[in-house]
């Protein structure tokens, strides 16, 4: 046990290194790493997985441009899960039952892979699963990029001193999602290390949130960034009295106001990291308000509808990924759905990593109105888990139509009888509903289908539809 914990030690170490020289390499030494890595990733995939070996039988032996080789969705991988992995005895009954035991967030499963689970946002959950080179690959550039910020040059006394101070992240809790995943696994790792580091539930309901905030008085915020927003807004309020030296924002998008809202609110820095659970950390910003594509570890694909390559500067209709870090379960060419753009020209903060944003929105804020007049509002993750969480349900979105209303549209699971699963969604959401103080609020069943937002492409799993909030 002591030498293999020795030998991840010795591995993290390595991709530290690793990623500080690819932060002082030009642009075209990071190509060449990245064709490198990319050869190899392909290499091991034919050799290792029956999927990808029937897939690439008919390619020639050497891939000379990434758009030879086809793309693959969720869907696919997900529907051959055993032959899609690497290692035999890695298997999908076998992860199913270890992410439907929540004592086990954070653990190893079989004491050598990180898992973590989705909620479905583009139409169906997905299992995935990191091997110890993508766990110290994710390590190092969090580090180094992320914590540090390679593209910071303006980083305060407070920032340099930060590794002490107390940090909060408030997240979706209650499963095996990534980033609560991420948090848990680093906490049991180096308890000393994290001893400031607290854990708050975004479903907890929001005035007993702002409370326990305000007794924690964290000098680092950071969680999803609808739930960042809700949180500017009880500042602004006056009802969360908590002053961070930095916010971090992460798993959906950040737009220019709502960063704008956010660093007003608190009065300083507001940092956002792009990653997904396909592939961990693939971007963090710089001063520039720019995302840095982490593009020696990971490959990311601007494409229109038609899997076409889109020019810099213009916006994608989705982005096929490549992790080439991660080999037991090899991501290559896989269709994202993020819609993004690459920035033409390089990035005044002086990064040598390609520039890029996200396009599309976060989740809406609901905000319900009580018989009485007053004003409630829920956090999305609070709505979206509670369809995530109820058997049965295979995709879900939640509208919010009146100010006291919810409409929920889903598809059950194949050979599930949709009248029992809604009976489930709807008791576990109305007993959601009542734990966040709103029992009021009524739940109506739309017959048609979840339908994709038109402008990210994603099944969007909490919105709102009701203007005069």
């Amino acid at each position: 046990m002591e030498s293999r914990r020795l030998q991840r030690w010795l591995k993290r170490i390595r991709a530290i290194r690793e990623v500080w020289q690819s932060g002082r390499s030009t642009p075209d030494e990071i190509e060449s790493v990245q064709r490198a890595r990319l050869s190899d990733l392909v290499a091991f995939a034919r050799s290792r997985s029956r999927y990808y070996g029937d897939l690439y039988e008919q390619l020639p032996k050497t891939i000379s441009s990434l758009e030879q080789l086809p793309v693959v969705t969720k869907p696919e991988l997900m529907a051959q899960f055993d032959d899609w992995v690497t290692d035999p005895d890695v298997t999908r009954e076998g992860v199913e039952a270890f992410v439907a035991d929540q004592s086990l967030v954070g653990h190893l499963y079989m004491q050598e892979y990180a898992l973590c689970c989705t909620s479905g946002s583009t139409g169906v959950r997905g299992l995935f699963v990191q091997d110890q080179d993508a766990l110290s690959v994710g390590a190092a550039l969090t580090i180094v990029r992320g914590e540090l910020g390679l593209s910071t040059q303006r980083r305060s006394r407070h920032a340099r001193e930060k590794m002490r101070w107390r940090k909060a992240s408030v997240l979706a809790t209650g499963g095996h999602y990534a980033t609560y995943a991420i948090t848990e696994r680093i906490r049991q790792q180096i308890p000393r290390a994290c001893r400031e580091d607290r854990v708050f539930s975004v479903l907890t309901p929001l005035p007993v949130l702002v409370r326990e905030l305000n007794e924690y008085q964290p000098i680092v915020l950071s969680g999803f960034s609808s739930a960042i927003s809700v949180l500017a807004k009880e500042k602004r309020g006056g009802r969360l009295q908590i002053e961070p030296r930095q916010v971090k924002t992460f798993s959906e998008t950040l737009d220019d106001a709502s960063r704008e809202e956010i660093a007003g609110a608190f009065n300083c820095s507001v940092r956002n990291w792009y990653g997904a659970a396909e592939a961990g950390a693939i971007a963090f910003d710089c001063t520039e308000g720019w995302l840095h594509l982490n593009s020696d570890w990971v490959i990311l694909e601007p494409v229109d509808d038609e899997y076409r390559p889109v020019p810099p500067g213009k916006e994608s209709h989705t982005a096929l990924l490549t992790n080439l870090a991660n080999r037991i379960q090899p991501i290559i060419r896989y269709d994202l759905g993020d819609r993004i753009v690459i920035r033409p020209e390089e990035c005044p903060c002086g990064n040598p990593l390609p520039a890029m944003r996200v396009a599309g929105r976060a989740h809406d804020i609901p905000i319900f109105t009580s018989p009485e007049g007053g004003r409630h509002t829920v956090m999305p993750a609070v709505l979206d888990t509670a369809g995530a969480e109820t058997p049965g349900v295979q995709r879900h979105q939640i509208l919010q139509t009146a100010a006291t209303r919810l409409t929920i549209r889903f598809d059950p699971r194949p050979g599930m009888d949709k009248e029992l699963v809604w009976e489930r969604f709807h008791r576990h959401l109305a007993k959601r509903l009542a734990e966040q103080g709103v029992p009021f609020v009524e739940i109506e069943l739309d017959p048609d289908p979840p339908r994709p937002d038109p402008v990210s492409g994603k099944y969007r799993n909490v919105a709102v539809e009701v203007n005069d909030l």
